[in-house]
């Protein structure tokens, strides 16, 4: 026999081997662990038909069938590697568009990025994000030549009452706030804004304080 002591000795030697093989096991977690370099982690949706071929933030035409994605905050030319959460599917994109515009939802796939996540039935899918490749955070420059420049985009609206209400409530705190009006597929659609700042890390910490002071969900815009 293994143990020779008397029976007490015996269920205390057992039961220490038995604490010692659980620990070596190391058991289940009962949180998902998040994938390893993990950047970001949220919902998220694509965009396709109606906007291909429109001008994305940074100037190039939307194609609904490259690997693109529309992001609030990261530098335009950032790799991103977008994996499903629930299937383990991934793909690769470049960040060359700003959004998504509804809250909750941390990046917006071109359809043929969707595509590559199976996700377009379902319109939404839950990701995490990491990034593979960013551009040097002094290297963003409009396509004229000239240096970027950037606004801290506070909402979108499809009623202007609703947007120069917006307007009204943060010209006290903010004295450049502009009023823009876009034609989309979807229709019109009022932007008001806050700006400029001329580096995406000032655009940054102005977005920050206007989530935490007024609760919103603001994206960055590079441009004039």
């Amino acid at each position: 026999m293994l143990f020779r002591g008397p029976p007490a000795g015996r269920m205390c030697l057992i039961l220490a081997f038995l604490l010692m093989a659980g620990c070596a096991g190391g058991g289940h977690s009962r949180t998902e662990p998040m994938i390893s370099g993990t950047f970001q982690r949220g919902l998220a949706s694509w965009y396709g038909p109606s906007f291909h071929g429109n001008p994305t933030a940074n100037g190039e035409p939307y194609d609904m069938w490259g690997l693109t994605a529309a992001h609030r905050t990261l530098p335009f030319g950032t790799r991103v590697l977008v994996q499903s959460v629930e299937t383990g599917k991934s793909v690769t994109v470049r960040i060359n568009d700003r959004g998504p515009f509804i809250r909750g939802r941390i990046i917006d796939l071109s359809y043929g990025a969707a595509r590559e996540l199976a996700m377009i039935g379902n319109g939404t899918e839950n990701v995490s994000l990491t990034i593979l490749e960013s551009p040097s955070a002094g290297s963003g420059h409009m396509s004229n030549g000239g240096a970027a420049s950037y606004w801290v985009q506070v909402g979108s609206f499809t009623t202007l009452t609703q947007a120069v209400s917006m307007q009204e409530q943060l010209a006290n705190h903010y004295p450049n706030i502009r009023l823009t009006t876009v034609d989309l597929p979807s229709g019109q659609w009022h932007r008001v804004q806050v700006g400029t700042y001329p580096s995406e890390e000032k655009a940054k910490i102005v977005a920050i304080e206007l989530e935490k002071q007024f609760d919103l969900d603001p994206l960055l815009v590079q441009g004039n």
